[in-house]
């Protein structure tokens, strides 16, 4: 392996979380060196918490060193053109980190895209890799197999491409002992001919972020006189713990690491070019990577076109999701104008007419939908109220027709006519929306009888009315409909919260099954995969938003003064803002249950305070301004203009709602970005 760089060199490496000398701070690695060279199998020892994930992430250009350098297939991993991460690199987790909705064959496929592989070529490894590893049937469901299957599907997903660098996290767990040893065999063929593993048997062991040595396991065992691998660490850990700490910590020891194991890497070798240097090589970057630059722009389509595929396979394949996306904005319409507006029905009242039992000719009054139930006295028809038998009791006093005249007739009478004249009602106001109701047709009814009064006695029919005269609505209608006041919020809110939970939860999943940073190994960027399901939930909402104004305005006859091309993009922009809340429900929240907690929280919060169920008018002024900067308070005043008033995008009651949608698209895609750039240190 003359004339080859090593494949991996780390010197001086330092990571750690949070500030020092404050109570977050955790140090992860410290002053760590390491040589990897190239065309052998190396594996990494140690127990949970030592720093083995952090140190390979850093190896592939997953996280940042706070200090010291790395230098991968003789570049820094992260820089233009290094391939790290990307096709220079496979990878394979402990965990499956696959799409159950995959099968065998797009399992393998996903990530030959991604790195740019011809379909002819990709068939020829699918192939080879099947025979080799003995995969299940392409056509498999990744759910529907054995967890040993599963990780023959994951192995075979990192092969695919014949990188140069091979990580593996205990890739023969589950595997049959025969397919083991043959797979083993294949991988040292593999690893001499062509690339780098890290793995075993060549051993380096950490703890507390401090690599204590660095051999064959076979020298290990026979340098400290030991039977296992456990009891060297063991032997190494408490060392490492009685001598004590220094800068260079126990690296320079030669009961710990042969000085001749330490990587002679100088700092002033800042770059590529100066590593290439110290490793000896005449060419730090091979034809393979120039070539990784050469097809930078072809490849960043590949890795467009594999996770767009990956995302509409992984959507249509999920029935639940895909039933919920599509038929729940109908289901939602449907149950909000079948059940609400609608005027109460079947409401028995008690009327006590003390009247009737004087004369046969006396009134029997009606009170349109309301069916009147006779009952002999008030007591009996209020204790009727108190059992919950009935919604109101009407009490009409014997002289009620003469005291009602004579009131009309003189206009200043004594008081006992005018209680004579008058209608004692009680009502059960533990209903508001009811009781409501309720005074509205008695009202009604007095007036409409009234009315017929008058008429029949040929005076002015305004004559037994309030002196009070409501002229046609500027706005609106006289029936004053809860439907037209509701349907604009309601339509929004449906439409906000549906995206926001289909995207949290099918990125969630590809994060907590390792999909998103295994995919990101691969060389998938993380606005690549956003912008993907960007296109595709927008899609689905552009499809909601045609199904849902489609049902309102022509299905139930939701009328609207405005432009109805007005009113679908507003309630489309709001599903795109919707879509970008659950982006940061996504990458904030670490579980399913986090984010079903927040979303939660925030529904009800914001359905109380948007002005559906209750103005803003009635609200406190901190309660208004806070309920002003939610994402559909505004807008959902918006569309109600553009409905009720007719009003246009250059109305600034319009184009404030508007403005208030992008803000919020703006603003939540910002802090995903955010958190995704940092998470990356």
């Amino acid at each position: 392996m003359a004339g080859r760089p090593a494949a991996v060199v780390v010197e001086g490496a330092c990571k750690h979380y949070g500030r020092k000398n404050k109570p977050d701070y955790k140090p992860v690695l410290e002053n760590l060196d390491m040589t990897v060279d190239s065309g052998i199998i190396y594996g990494l020892l140690g127990p949970s918490g030592c720093g083995k994930t952090t140190l390979l992430s850093c190896i592939v250009g997953r996280r940042t060193l706070n200090s010291g350098n790395i230098w991968v297939l003789g570049g820094r991993p992260g820089e233009k053109g290094s391939g790290v991460p990307g096709p220079r690199v496979g990878y394979m987790p402990q965990d499956i980190a696959l799409v159950g909705e995959f099968t065998v064959r797009d399992a393998i496929y996903y990530f030959g895209r991604i790195y740019g592989m011809k379909l002819s070529r990709l068939s020829e490894r699918f192939d080879f890799l099947s025979s080799l590893l003995e995969l299940p049937d392409g056509g498999r469901f990744v759910k529907s197999l054995s967890g040993g299957q599963q990780r023959r599907v994951s192995l075979a997903a990192a092969l695919v491409h014949e990188p140069e660098l091979l990580i593996l996290d205990e890739p023969t767990v589950g595997l049959d002992p025969v397919l083991r040893e043959r797979l083993e065999n294949e991988t040292q063929k593999y690893t001499r001919a062509k690339c780098t593993l890290i793995m075993s048997p060549n051993i380096g062991m950490l703890r507390d972020g401090q690599l204590l040595a660095e051999d064959s396991p076979e020298e290990i065992l026979r340098r400290f006189e030991v039977d296992t691998l456990e009891e060297a660490f063991l032997q190494l850990a408490l060392r490492q713990h009685q001598l004590p700490r220094r800068r260079s910590t126990l690296m320079g020891s030669p009961d710990v690491i042969p000085e001749s194991r330490i990587p002679a890497v100088d700092s002033r070798y800042q770059s590529s070019e100066s590593f290439n240097m110290v490793t000896g090589s005449t060419e730090v970057f091979t034809k393979k990577q120039s070539s990784i630059d050469s097809n930078s722009k072809s490849r960043t389509k590949s890795r467009y076109k594999a996770v767009f595929i990956k995302s509409l396979q992984q959507f249509a394949r999920h029935p639940g999701g895909l039933i919920f996306s599509i038929l729940f904005p109908i289901i939602q319409v449907v149950a909000f104008f079948s059940a609400v507006g609608h005027d109460p029905k079947d409401l028995n009242v008690a009327v006590v007419n003390d009247e009737a039992a004087y004369s046969p000719f006396s009134p029997h009054p009606v009170v349109l939908a309301l069916q009147g139930v006779r009952y002999n006295t008030t007591e009996e028809a209020k204790n009727a109220v108190v059992k919950g038998q009935l919604y109101a009791a009407l009490y009409f006093r014997y002289n009620f027709s003469e005291m009602l005249e004579q009131r009309l007739r003189e206009g200043s009478v004594d008081d006992d006519v005018v209680e004579g004249s008058t209608v004692s009602v009680w009502l059960d106001m533990t209903n508001h929306q009811i009781s409501y109701f309720l005074k509205s047709q008695f009202l009604k009814a007095y007036e409409s009888f009234t009315r017929r009064t008058m008429r029949a006695c040929e005076r002015n029919e305004n004559l037994v009315q309030i002196p009070v005269h409501f002229m046609e609505p500027v706005y609106g209608d006289t029936k004053n409909e809860m439907v037209s006041y509701m349907a604009p919020g309601v339509m929004i809110t449906i439409i906000f919260f549906l995206p926001a939970i289909v995207t949290s939860n099918l990125l969630i999943t590809d994060r907590l099954e390792g999909v998103w940073e295994r995919s990101a190994v691969a060389g998938v960027k993380a606005k690549e995969m956003l912008y993907v399901h960007i296109v595709l939930q927008t899609a689905v909402i552009l499809l909601q938003t045609l199904e849902m104004t489609a049902l309102a305005y022509g299905g139930y006859g939701l009328y609207t003064r405005g432009s109805l091309i007005t009113c679908g993009i507003l309630i489309f922009l709001q599903g795109i803002s919707g879509m970008c809340y659950g982006f940061f429900l996504s990458i904030y929240c670490n579980s399913y249950v986090l984010a079903f907690f927040v979303s939660t929280g925030s529904f009800y919060p914001m359905i109380l305070l948007c002005g559906i169920l209750w103005p803003l008018e009635a609200m406190s002024t901190v309660l208004r301004a806070i309920a002003l900067t939610l994402p559909f308070t505004i807008p959902s005043k918006s569309l109600r203009d553009i409905m009720e008033k007719g009003h246009g995008i250059t109305d600034s009651s319009v184009y404030t709602g508007f403005i208030v949608t992008l803000v919020w698209i703006g603003f939540m895609l910002a802090l995903c970005l955010l958190r995704l750039k940092l998470k990356k240190s």
